[in-house]
């Protein structure tokens, strides 16, 4: 029903993906599998919907509308088997700032927030520039894998971290956290009295039968919980710039709510919220074929690898767009292998060493695209692991 097979020139939009590829050394021109959009059209019901929001010319202060909350609510009831309050949903400016102001307003300068890593790169950031510490708790490799280290990460709660920051589904490494794990996460800041973080904006894309388990599942964190989405990953809307947080704890909301107020932020736009409303009561059907997409790619580069490429470990592909790949047989570290791919092979790809200190000589491969497009790009990658392995001998 929908074409996903379609090329969308995205050049001359002012897209960072496409027109502002600084990072790389250029300003544009190279493939890109980097940031984390897609090059999807939208689901036209989201677009209808903002074209009639347009149509009354005036756009003044606006709040959340009752509409898009109901619409949200309905959609992970019927689709991840949670049930959502209402009164839960706070709106925010995009899940990466909703997290700086979450992170100020619980804990205090010098207080740690574990990580598990490698981690979407925001996060150290977010942690940094709010004079707290990053507690590092790398994950355990195995069977192409990755997997929490719960003895680590019991050691450093025990230290006096004060809250997880948790990525789930996890980017970049592909993951979707089991129930039985994201249980025991949630027994452990249960134990030490330590606030969850959840970021869940890759939540809807589960692929090969994996299922997305909310960390609101569990009822005994309930009070010390933050979970946070948005339409952005899903169907390709991040340039809106919004998401929203959902709180059940009235005392955790209030304090959540005073500090984004503070600052004077008080949610996404007046159009945002026609999308969202659009989106979770018009988007089941689209979401199924994205996600029927999604492993059709996933499984074309997982192929091509082990037949071209062997010597690339491919991290099986459990959840997200982004595709992790260990490229250390060519002896080169993520940021030489980023300038490699850019110089010569016209290539932009994601540096490992950006999700942390471990994951170097690793690339993150974003395969939100059409499938002639991803094709190119296989073949630049087989290009230049053929001259690396011939230069090597």
């Amino acid at each position: 029903m929908y074409d996903f097979d379609k090329v969308i020139e995205r050049r001359g939009t002012d897209c960072v993906k496409w027109d502002r590829q600084g990072a790389f050394g250029v300003q544009n021109g190279l493939l890109p599998f980097w940031i984390a959009d897609t090059d999807f059209a939208s689901l036209p019901e989201i677009l209808d919907a903002m074209k009639k929001r347009c149509d009354h010319p005036i756009f003044g202060y606006s709040e959340v509308t009752d509409g898009s909350k109901q619409a949200a609510c309905s959609w992970f009831s019927r689709r991840h088997k949670w049930n959502i309050d209402p009164s839960w949903i706070v709106p925010g400016p995009g899940v990466v700032t909703s997290l700086r102001f979450t992170i100020q307003a619980l804990t205090e300068k010098g207080d740690s927030v574990l990580l598990f890593t490698p981690v979407y790169d925001p996060f150290f950031a977010v942690i940094g520039n709010s004079g707290r510490k990053v507690a590092d708790c790398p994950m355990i490799r195995g069977d192409n894998r990755f997997f929490a280290d719960f003895d680590l990460m019991e050691k450093k709660l025990k230290e006096g971290v004060k809250a997880v920051l948790l990525c789930n589904p996890h980017n970049p490494v592909a993951k979707c956290w089991t129930g039985d794990e994201l249980g025991e996460i949630a027994a452990l800041c249960e134990k030490y009295g330590v606030y969850v973080l959840s970021d869940e904006v890759h939540c809807d894309i589960t692929l090969f039968g994996n299922a997305y388990t909310p960390m609101a599942s569990f009822g005994g964190i309930r009070d010390r919980l933050v979970s946070y989405t948005a339409i952005s990953k899903t169907f390709n809307m991040a340039g809106l710039v919004s998401s929203f947080m959902v709180i059940p704890d009235p005392a955790l909301r209030s304090r959540i709510e005073k500090a984004l107020g503070e600052a004077w932020i008080f949610g996404p736009a007046a159009i945002a919220f026609s999308a969202i409303e659009a989106a979770y009561t018009h988007g089941d059907t689209w979401v199924d074929e994205l996600i029927r997409y999604l492993e059709g790619n996933a499984l074309y580069v997982s192929e091509f690898f082990a037949e071209n490429m062997p010597g690339v470990g491919i991290t099986k592909q459990e959840a997200t767009f982004l595709m992790w790949l260990d490229f250390n047989c060519l002896g080169l570290g993520s940021e030489e292998l980023a300038g490699l791919m850019a110089g010569r092979y016209g290539l932009a790809l994601g540096s490992g060493v950006h999700y942390g200190r471990q994951a170097d000589g690793f690339m993150r491969l974003n395969i939100g695209c059409p499938r002639s497009t991803l094709e190119k790009g296989a073949a630049l990658i087989h290009r230049l692991y053929t001259d690396r392995r011939n230069e090597n001998g």
